[in-house]
């Protein structure tokens, strides 16, 4: 048996996908050639990998059960070869979103990849956004991103903003950040809005001032369970949906490293 490197990244990649041509276009290879990569596979293993119909390449029962070994095996063969020493990559994002995806995140690297050096940076998404097509980041985690010449934008997830309450509120004040688009969006649509409002910039502490009862907060949801506060949504108000994005240059992610790192990014969002 041949099987290399190559064949079970392509493997992996074409089951976390829709289609072939989404697949060939995340490893920048021609449809025909990954094609005919993932049937030789399925000759030398002798198994139906995947079913090919009008909704799309999905794994058979036995794909299914080849995917966490082919995971495993990749994990296993990029140790064994090891990372350049010295090799950094820049990951950038609000201290919000790193709060809900970079502990999962660096627990993951930490078993898939330990030689390779991360360093975070901190700033609001606009700025990362800035950054990255700056070449100051590597890999930029953004919410809601504009559209940037030559840079490659990956959306990820969603979460909601929303207004919230903890059961103890003693009284009607609304506290939130005015800077956030997503917080002055829900206050133009909410006719009911409390007059009195407190101006806090850090979205932990106004989860925290929240939490301790005093008033509604303008939150993302992903904040509130990063905080682990019992907080509860306020029926009836408006509601913001926020999409978060991975942004870096075209040639970054297509490394081995790179495609390592944009993967457990999507996975620790999700996990």
């Amino acid at each position: 048996m041949s099987l290399t490197f190559k064949d079970l990244e392509n493997f992996i990649t074409v089951a976390k996908s829709r289609t072939l041509s989404e697949a060939s276009e995340k490893l920048d290879m021609a449809q025909p050639s990954l094609s005919l990569g993932i049937k030789k596979m399925e000759k030398e293993l002798g198994l139906p990998l995947f079913t090919r119909g009008r909704a799309g390449i999905k794994l058979t029962p036995q794909g299914k059960m080849i995917l966490p070994k082919a995971e495993d095996a990749l994990r296993l063969m990029f140790q064994i070869k090891g990372a350049p020493t010295n090799l950094s990559f820049k990951i950038g994002c609000h201290p919000s979103v790193g709060m809900f995806v970079l502990g999962e995140f660096l627990r993951s690297m930490h078993r898939t990849a330990p030689k390779l050096n991360l360093e975070i940076v901190n700033g609001s998404s606009h700025d990362i956004n800035k950054k990255v097509a700056q070449g100051e980041v590597d890999f930029g985690l953004v919410m809601n991103p504009l559209p940037i010449p030559g840079l490659v934008t990956r959306f990820i997830g969603e979460d909601e903003v929303r207004v919230w309450e903890s059961k103890d509120r003693y009284q009607d004040s609304l506290i939130l950040n005015p800077d956030m688009i997503q917080a002055n969006s829900i206050l133009s649509r909410w006719k009911d809005a409390p007059g009195t409002r407190v101006e806090v910039p850090n979205l932990e502490l106004i989860a925290s001032l929240v939490d301790s009862g005093a008033g509604f907060g303008i939150l993302p949801s992903q904040v509130v369970k990063a905080q682990r506060f019992n907080l509860k949504k306020v029926p009836n108000t408006p509601t913001y949906k926020d999409r978060l994005a991975v942004v870096c240059y075209p040639e970054i992610i297509k490394s081995t490293e790179g495609k390592l790192i944009f993967e457990e990014l999507k996975k620790s969002f999700k996990a």
